[in-house]
């Protein structure tokens, strides 16, 4: 082998690196790769726990339905919600009736008037919950109407002025936890084009020699990518690490909360999507970064940094 052909050999066996492992791409670079795949991988956990949760709220509500029977005595009170109870256990589709006890009814009104200050006299309100099936609800126009008609001051809570409510504020949430994620993943690519950028500008003059003993620009490209694919994969995996300890740790402190704090847990569908943030990164590194070399050598950018 001449001379001339060792700069090249030495690069294609991995002797040699066109962007020295101490220059702008080396640790420091994996490092702000990693804080932003921290971000990411935070990003992407807020969307699916935002999903989940909805999931779950929303099911609750739209699967059951709440009637309520109101009235001047509490034998009125007790008679009306004989007579809903009769209703309910007659129309089709409804399953699991339970009339609430009073003692649960109090324990609801305590936050707002104090233990042990409500009246026993006093005429509450009975609640009867029902689990629904899909069929009736789609249409509860029916049950509405017999209740009213029948049973006086009974009414028919199916909670959808919550559920819509919900779901419309989720699908914001959703959206702004998503758009934070792909500007996330935006600003990694911006990085590694502005390293790639200014490595090659630093290092001009291996480029030269590569050139002058029959290196190509895609194969400068491509060692340079596969450069910035280990510190993609790399520092993508950190991030994602802390980002699941960090969800770890939220969601050990929502379930000691004693349900002062909305539930919060990582399932399998996101520990997955956590694996796969350094992979993406890993491959919008290379790609970025190929990019990047390929128009800077063949003069489309300025070959400076």
């Amino acid at each position: 082998m001449s001379a001339d052909a060792e700069p090249l050999a030495e690069v294609r066996s991995g002797k040699t690196a066109i962007i020295p492992e101490n220059g702008v791409s080396g640790a420091s670079l994996a490092l702000v790769i990693g804080v932003l795949a921290f971000l990411a991988g935070i990003a992407l956990t807020g969307f699916f726990a935002v999903d989940a949760a909805v999931s779950n709220w929303s099911g609750e509500l739209t699967g059951s339905v709440t009637v309520q029977v109101r009235g001047m005595t509490a034998e009125e009170i007790a008679s009306g919600a004989d007579d809903a109870e009769a209703i309910l256990l007659d129309t089709e589709g409804l399953s699991e009736i339970r009339r609430v006890p009073r003692s649960e009814a109090e324990e609801l009104l305590e936050p707002w008037i104090g233990e042990g200050n409500l009246p026993q006299d006093l005429p509450l309100p009975v609640l009867i919950t029902a689990d629904v099936s899909p069929e009736l609800r789609a249409d509860l126009s029916g049950l509405r109407t017999a209740l009213s008609d029948k049973v006086e001051g009974a009414s028919l809570n199916d909670h959808s002025a919550w559920t819509d409510q919900l779901i419309a504020s989720a699908r914001r949430i959703r959206a702004l936890t998503f758009f934070a994620f792909v500007l996330v993943v935006l600003a990694a690519s911006s990085v590694i084009v502005f390293a790639a950028r200014a490595g090659l500008a630093a290092h001009r003059n291996i480029v030269e020699v590569l050139h002058l003993v029959g290196a190509t620009d895609g194969f400068i490209a491509r060692q340079i990518g596969n450069r910035y694919l280990t510190l993609g994969l790399v520092g993508g995996a950190g991030g994602a690490l802390v980002a699941w300890l960090s969800t770890k740790s939220l969601a050990m402190v929502t379930r000691d909360a004693g349900g002062f704090l909305p539930a919060f847990s990582i399932d399998a569908k996101t520990a997955l999507w956590l694996v796969v943030i350094p992979l993406l990164l890993g491959g919008l590194s290379t790609i970025s970064a190929r990019i990047a070399v390929l128009r800077a050598l063949r003069g489309k950018d300025a070959y400076v940094a």
